[in-house]
């Protein structure tokens, strides 16, 4: 593949300003393309959102490349184009957030729905957990969870209560194990070993699953490796790239 183009989707609760570190980087070599997901009052197509961005500016050749929530719609936006998505980059990523029976990579559903109850509640602090969790406990001793928190995770937009819960309905409903043996372009998984969100077991289903998948993981590292390894992160992604990006 010759990628010249790359595409970033962020995760649940964040936005397009996560990207700012991994942007810099790949804009020395790349033309590189971040967008908001708009949420919508019913189950949002973040696919058709991400599409139509590639669509609408004749985007060729490219790379997407998408973190948690954003992961699982990658997958599905290289479903859908398989002429232009000539890789994809999936950072702590799954194709199922939920656990199933003989399915090693989701976690239960009973904690994702107090999730959505809590929203009801006291949002900002739903919020707040759910950042903390993103970060291992090795990271958190570090200072990483406050420094990044406050620096990458708060500086963006703020979701509000509908959208923070229809995101949350994406990520129960969405299931793509059955689609994954029609996507065949290079894959590389990049993931945290103490990522508690989307466990590893996800993102080894998935190495198992796609016929050419490469996985990276990183020890005592969560749910954010471009932000709290991005020297080794930065380092297999350029690997990958050298390899299949030229």
């Amino acid at each position: 593949m010759a990628i010249q183009n790359i595409v970033l989707i962020h995760g649940w609760a964040s936005d397009k300003n996560i990207w700012q570190e991994t942007r810099k980087y790949l804009e020395q070599k790349y033309q590189v393309h971040t967008l908001n997901l708009a949420a919508l009052n019913d189950l949002p197509d973040y696919c058709e959102q991400v599409s139509r961005m590639i669509e609408e500016n004749a985007l060729e050749q490219v790379l997407v490349a998408g973190w948690s929530l954003g992961a699982l719609i990658a997958l599905q936006t290289a479903i859908r184009l398989p002429a232009k998505v000539q890789g994809l980059l999936l950072i702590s990523g799954t194709s199922k957030f939920l656990s199933a029976e003989q399915y090693p990579g989701g976690i239960p559903a009973a904690l994702v729905k107090r999730m959505k109850k809590r929203l009801n509640n006291n949002a900002g602090q739903t919020f707040s957990d759910f950042h903390y969790l993103m970060f291992s406990k090795q990271e958190q001793t570090q200072g990483l969870a406050a420094n990044i928190t406050a620096n990458r995770l708060n500086r963006g937009r703020t979701w509000d209560i509908a959208e923070a819960q229809t995101g949350l309905d994406f990520l129960m409903e969405t299931d793509l194990r059955s689609d994954l043996k029609d996507i065949t372009c290079p894959v590389l998984l990049l993931h945290g070993e103490q990522d508690e969100i989307c466990p590893l077991g996800g993102a080894a289903y998935l190495q198992q699953q796609l016929p050419c998948a490469r996985l990276v993981s990183y020890p005592e590292t969560g749910h954010v490796p471009f932000l709290t390894n991005s020297k080794d992160f930065q380092r297999d992604l350029e690997g990958w790239l050298a390899v299949y990006g030229d």
